[in-house]
């Protein structure tokens, strides 16, 4: 550790947890947006093939509740409260991000501020997550007999999305040429 920093043992500590929270807070929201992004994917392609009707009508009610989940990719104002952003997964990383940001600006506890806020998003994260688990849980495997009645095939929530492995590779394959430098 530095000599010249004479926080506590106990205020570092405090840091290192919303540090580490943020950072779990940041993979929890980006993996359950993921997964809203793939389901809305599958159901855009059952959309096409289920034509209209009863079964039409379930997939476009379960994908209404799904963009809900993922909420919209608007600009987020460095300056929003929590309490405006956390309805949906999209906004969710980037606050998290924000506030690891803030903990990690100084060698010190974080303010009361930051910890007020890391708690409302912890809280917002969890209450998210439920509504998530409920609908794959429940809404998805209800839609899931549908379709296999009608021939289709399920929607699978923990397939990952085409586009996100592409980006994932590009990123790896960036990593991997700044590492060899």
């Amino acid at each position: 550790m530095d000599p010249r920093i004479k926080t506590p043992l106990a205020d570092l500590r405090k840091q290192f947890e919303m540090q580490s929270g943020s950072v779990e807070g940041m993979n929890k929201s980006f993996e359950a947006l993921s997964q809203v992004q793939s389901v809305r994917a599958q159901l855009k392609e059952r959309t096409a093939k289920a034509g209209k009707g009863a079964l039409a009508d379930a997939i476009a009610a379960l994908d209404k509740q799904n963009c809900r989940m993922e909420g919209p990719r608007r600009a987020i104002s460095t300056a929003c409260r929590p309490r405006e952003t956390t309805g949906e997964f999209f906004q969710l990383e980037p606050a998290f991000r924000r506030i690891l940001a803030v903990a990690d600006s100084a060698d010190a506890a974080p303010t009361t501020q930051a910890t007020v806020v890391f708690k409302e998003l912890e809280e917002a994260l969890e209450k998210l997550v439920a509504r998530w688990t409920k609908i794959r849980q429940q809404d998805i495997a209800a839609l899931n007999v549908e379709l296999k009645k009608a021939g289709l095939t399920p929607v699978d929530p923990n397939k990952t999305p085409d586009a996100l492995l592409r980006r994932c590779r590009w990123r790896r394959r960036a990593i991997d040429k700044d590492e060899r430098k």
